[in-house]
């Protein structure tokens, strides 16, 4: 056979675009189907589901986060994944766990302020605020309050159910909170303004304090930052734009006009504030204004995704993210870490509970990689579609041995919590989203 037959022979064997989103889509179905726990029944450390709703824990390996989190639940939805009726379950059943006014105090100088969302629910319906949390809710090792994006992502919960219904009938309707039966538009807005933010630029907070720490976002739990958060007000301006739609579909049109007003500020804060140009044409964003001031490329490509960004400035954060896929060695088999491997601001975070090379301090995650896709493709297509290809021949060839994993680290060997829900249907998702083919 000649070159150029050969060569053919060969291209007529690579899985195609559609072929290959086809295949994502297949196993992200399985994976978060893996992933639900009925009603009554039950998983290996998490009991027996006593909510009387349809849940889903974050994986196929049940056993290993046995409960309900937020964020992981709402990162299955964008994709028509998940049924409608499922979504509203979920929605009532943290709404369960909402304190009023008094919020809650624990031991150890735990806090939780009045009208927050948890961490994750347990099978049972009962709020575990603090990553780590089971039967009691810990030390204060993850911080003194609770996360800081939890109440992001249950009012995209409640912004998917309306999207999948056409109708935003719940958001109107009551529920059960813990401070007594109250409106879901009511419950939605307490929960936004639960969490700390810097009132002049509208960007979420986090204290190096004593007894004040926060998780800034759940997939840095294990990672201490300060100052105004890159990741969570992220979460925040989407979450008002959320809010300004669903009382505009109720008829609130005032009420809307002030998360508009909040999404308006916090938009023009985020260049002014965390945008770093590295070179002439290429910048990044870093994770926090204090500590955890590094390049934060999970953030970087979600705010590219996202369209938060000047033009100029977007462009620029594209520009900063293929080189570093390019050259910059943040690829791992197709997988992403948190940060650069080297410099000022890359390496490893100044404080971190795991350790280098590890989770969230050096492993590389499926998590962000829709989002980085579809940034660097505003600076070269053709990356793009290879970063693609590199994570679907890692989903295929290790699909057997239980991918997509949490975290993967080939130089030692670590292929972390196999059936991981965010790793495939998060990649699905913001791919659909973005229409991207």
């Amino acid at each position: 056979m000649g070159l150029g037959c050969l060569v053919l022979a060969m291209l007529a064997v690579q899985p195609s675009q559609t072929d290959n989103m086809d295949y994502l889509h297949a196993v992200a179905k399985q994976v978060l189907d893996s992933a639900m726990v009925l009603p009554g029944e039950s998983i290996t450390n998490g009991g027996r589901n006593t909510t009387v709703y349809t849940i889903r824990v974050p994986g196929g390996t049940q056993s290993y986060y046995p409960a309900f989190w937020v964020r992981d639940a709402a990162m299955m939805l964008g994709a028509d994944l998940v049924p409608a009726n499922e979504v509203e379950g979920w929605i009532r059943v943290v709404a369960g766990t909402q304190p009023g006014p008094s919020g809650i105090e624990f031991p150890h100088g735990l806090h939780i302020p009045p009208f927050s969302i948890p961490d994750h629910v347990t099978l049972q319906g009962e709020a575990c605020w603090f990553p780590g949390a089971y039967a009691n809710q810990g030390v204060g090792d993850f911080g003194f309050l609770p996360p800081a994006d939890d109440a992001f992502y249950f009012i995209q919960m409640v912004s998917e159910h309306a999207r999948l219904k056409s109708k935003a009938n719940l958001f109107l309707s009551r529920v059960e909170t813990g401070w007594g039966v109250q409106a879901l538009s009511d419950v939605c807005e307490k929960a936004f303004d639960s969490v700390a933010v810097d009132p002049a630029t509208g960007l979420v907070t986090a204290s190096d304090l004593p007894g004040q720490t926060r998780v800034d976002w759940g997939f840095c739990d294990s990672i201490q930052k300060s100052g105004s958060c890159l990741m969570p007000s992220l979460l925040r301006w989407q979450a008002a734009l959320r809010l300004e739609r669903l009382f505009n579909s109720i008829g609130r049109h005032e009420k809307a006009q002030l998360f508009r007003k909040s999404a308006n500020l916090i938009q023009a804060s985020i260049p002014q504030i965390f945008y770093r140009q590295i070179s002439d044409g290429q910048g990044m964003l870093t994770s926090a204004t204090e500590l955890g001031k590094k390049d934060d490329i999970w953030a970087s490509a979600f705010a590219v995704w996202l369209h938060v960004l000047p033009k100029a400035i977007e462009v620029s954060v594209a520009r900063g993210l293929l080189e570093m896929v390019q050259h910059g060695g943040i690829i791992q088999q197709g997988q992403v870490r948190h940060l650069p491997v080297s410099g000022d601001y890359g390496g490893f975070w100044e404080r971190a509970k795991s350790t280098r090379g590890t989770y969230q301090n050096g492993g590389y995650w499926a998590t962000p990689l829709g989002w980085l896709i579809v940034a660097i493709q505003e600076a070269d297509r053709t990356t793009a579609h290879r970063l693609f290809g590199e994570y679907l021949d890692h989903l295929r060839s290790k699909r057997a041995k239980g991918a997509p994993f949490e975290w993967i680290n080939p130089e030692t060997n670590s292929y972390v919590n196999g059936n991981y829900g965010s790793s495939v249907g998060l990649v699905f998702a913001s791919l659909t989203q973005d229409k991207w083919r």
